[in-house]
């Protein structure tokens, strides 16, 4: 299970299990948010980024550190992890001020800001399933706080929480921070679908 975490972390391949749907993604994206504009489900005129587009490269020594963990992680102990993991966040708040006021496209995982709410407005995208809610939460520059002013029913939103989704919006590197997670990144969300695997 750490292996699996870990590998979620950075952002390494997960078996294709986990992304196995049994549904037709395109009619209930468009029954939610409408359809496509553009092919891809972006606005016309995004640039489409990734997770790593937000952050800097890792140091030689935060290389090293994630390559311990990738292979070794279910035998090291919980100092040795957190050791490697803080060798890995320390650049974790640095932004990439050449994404700022672009617009872009970017693939993650919705998780409202309120709960209670009976349409959200206000989410972090972030790049794995379950961050915030099941595991900690990504260092801030692979954290995007978005506002999105024509909502998504809570309702839809719990159903498909394991879903990701493609978000396009003008994109700030403005430091925040939200209840779940401290941010690098915000967003004023233009567009919002479910994404095509």
């Amino acid at each position: 299970m750490r292996s699996l975490v870990f590998a979620m972390t950075l952002g390494l391949a997960v078996p294709s299990a986990f992304h196995a749907q049994a549904f037709d993604f395109q009619k209930l994206s468009d029954a939610l948010f409408g359809s496509s504009e553009a092919p891809g489900g972006k606005a016309a005129g995004a640039k489409d980024i990734e997770w790593g587009d937000l952050s800097p490269p890792l140091s030689p020594q935060a290389q090293a550190a994630a390559a311990q963990l990738n292979a070794m992680i279910d035998t090291m102990s919980d100092q040795e992890i957190a050791t490697a993991m803080a060798l890995i966040d320390e650049n974790g708040t640095e932004l990439i001020q050449a994404l700022d006021g672009e617009t872009v496209s970017l693939e993650g995982y919705l998780v409202p800001l309120d709960f209670e709410a009976t349409e959200a407005k206000a989410f972090v995208l972030v790049p794995y399933m379950g961050a915030c809610i099941h595991v900690p939460p990504p260092p801030p520059n692979q954290v995007v706080f978005i506002e999105y002013e024509e909502g998504i029913p809570m309702e839809e939103l719990e159903k498909n929480i394991w879903m990701p989704f493609r978000v396009t919006g003008d994109l700030r590197a403005a430091p925040a921070k939200t209840d779940l997670a401290d941010v690098g990144y915000q967003m004023f969300a233009k567009k919002i679908q479910v994404s095509d695997l």
